[in-house]
């Protein structure tokens, strides 16, 4: 993954998330983040569909559940 596809998942989820810029986005579970329910959670596969300009399945978004899932997702499948 290149390092403006980085910053552009980065900024996906500080968008989705409702944080601020510069916040450290990598470590961000399901688990562990307030606010990160089902809504969001679908809003956050189509903003990453949006920006990688991708669709994933739905079999495949049930597992993106951090940050670091959804990176390997796409540096295995995209990027």
């Amino acid at each position: 993954m290149t390092q403006q596809d980085e910053q552009k998942l980065d900024d996906v989820f500080r968008a989705v998330m409702n944080l601020q810029a510069g916040t450290n986005v990598s470590d961000l579970r399901q688990l562990n983040t307030p606010g990160w329910d089902s809504l969001a959670h679908v809003s956050l596969v189509a903003a990453v569909e949006s920006e990688f300009g991708i669709s994933i399945d739905i079999e495949d978004s049930l597992d993106l559940t951090s940050y670091q899932a959804v990176k390997l997702y796409l540096e295995e499948r995209v990027v």
